[in-house]
């Protein structure tokens, strides 16, 4: 049985794309992935968007490449993710900027 190589789901030998994840199947690898979890880069930026949300600039920044990213993966978690810590690094600016100008 053959693997994809991004996801390591199994793929049939005829399939051009993988179904689960959509990777090009050029080469896909004879064994599954296995020995770590493989995190997508939205899942990444969302998190850092979380992360930094109390530094108004990163976390500005993560948060839109985390949506971005989170549309493109067609994942409405990792989007979620993203828009709670642009959110919270908007409020965060908010802060930051009254507590300047006081």
């Amino acid at each position: 049985m053959l693997y994809c190589k991004n996801c390591g789901k199994p793929v049939k030998r005829k399939d051009k794309v993988c179904p689960s994840c959509g990777c090009n199947l050029r080469k896909p690898v004879e064994e599954p992935i296995s020995g770590y979890y493989k995190v997508s880069n939205a899942v990444v930026f969302a998190t850092l968007s979380i992360v930094t949300a109390f530094l108004p600039g990163p976390g500005v920044v993560f948060g839109i490449i985390g949506i971005n990213l989170g549309k493109r993966d067609f994942s409405k978690k990792v989007v979620k993710a993203s828009i709670i810590g642009l959110v919270l690094s908007l409020v965060s600016l908010g802060i930051w900027l009254y507590l300047a100008l006081k």
